[in-house]
């Protein structure tokens, strides 16, 4: 090979080298470029994304109180029970299977338990686990003994003060969870005022109030619990003195025109078939009628706060 020939051969191949290094070193340069621009481009996204963190916050902030405008919106539009009535069971202790049928009612009615029945302890117990209100039920002399009788832990008339206080105690002891007390007849111990008062001073002393059950005509039990500062209310409506489905329904729902329907309401019923009945039935449609029905304590607490 000649001399010349070698010469160009070696420079064609140091071209092909110089054309090879300045491609790499442009591709080089493009790369990194290209790399600077995506990674300033990622700063702003970056700083983008934290923007969009700070405000984040205030957007929820915003959905929330959108929310809550919502909320408060819907509990404008509907209706406030005008009314609240308070729905007394009395008699309760004779037989567990109405009570477990009345305790089904979704309704918050209030129990009122005899003392020294079979199931009184038994009865009480379930109402309490089961998050009902439980009132003892009182037996008292009535003008018609002895023909009729109020059963055992009743209060006479001739008791002197320790006797009428230890039977007092005594059927509290019974009946524990109780809020407040109703009168089992009574229709003549209702009618003494100074035996009253000695009761009544006893019940306040351990932060119970009174359902006068309205046996007696002139019963003394409102100038009674004012002379010693007792919490008291009288019921207003029996619902089942006649025991027809028909009428006990028209009685609870009388409660919706009571007083033109803007005072609480004291109802007073037993643990019968019909009453049980007519209450199921009776108690949806006061609710549609927007009438609450509520634990007796409840409208004791609304009368105190009045007065």
């Amino acid at each position: 090979m000649t001399k010349k020939k070698v010469k160009k051969n070696f420079l064609d191949g140091l071209l092909v080298f110089f054309i090879v290094v300045s491609a790499v070193a442009i591709v080089y340069v493009l790369f990194v470029q290209e790399k600077y621009e995506k990674k300033k481009t990622g700063t702003v996204s970056s700083e983008t994304k934290k923007q969009v963190n700070i405000q984040k916050p205030i957007s929820s902030l915003d959905q929330k109180r959108g929310k809550q405008k919502t909320v408060v919106s819907k509990i404008e539009k509907t209706p406030l029970p005008k009314k609240q009535v308070a729905i007394i069971i009395d008699d309760i202790g004779r037989d567990l299977k109405p009570l477990r049928e009345l305790m089904e009612i979704k309704s918050d009615i209030t129990f009122s338990v005899l003392p020294f029945l079979p199931h009184s302890r038994e009865a009480v117990e379930m109402l309490h686990h089961g998050g009902k209100e439980i009132l003892l039920h009182l037996p008292m002399e009535p003008l018609s003994y002895p023909d009729d009788k109020p059963g055992e832990g009743a209060l006479f008339t001739d008791m002197n003060e320790k006797e009428l206080l230890h039977q007092l105690d005594k059927n509290i002891e019974v009946i524990p969870y109780i809020a407040g007390v109703n009168n089992h007849m009574g229709s003549k111990f209702m009618m003494d005022k100074r035996k009253l008062q000695l009761v009544f001073s006893h019940l306040k002393r351990k932060g119970l109030f009174f359902i006068d059950s309205r046996t007696a005509a002139n019963s003394e039990a409102i100038a009674a619990a004012k002379a010693v500062g007792l919490p008291m209310a009288e019921r207003k409506i029996f619902i089942d003195n006649n025991r027809d489905y028909n009428e006990i329904y028209k009685n609870l729902m009388s409660a919706a025109n009571y007083n033109n329907g803007t005072s609480p309401l004291i109802i007073i019923g037993h643990p019968y078939p019909e009453t049980i009945r007519a209450l199921k039935d009776a108690t949806k449609e006061l609710r549609r009628k927007g009438i609450l029905i509520v634990p007796v304590s409840q409208i004791m607490k609304a009368k105190s706060d009045i007065s």
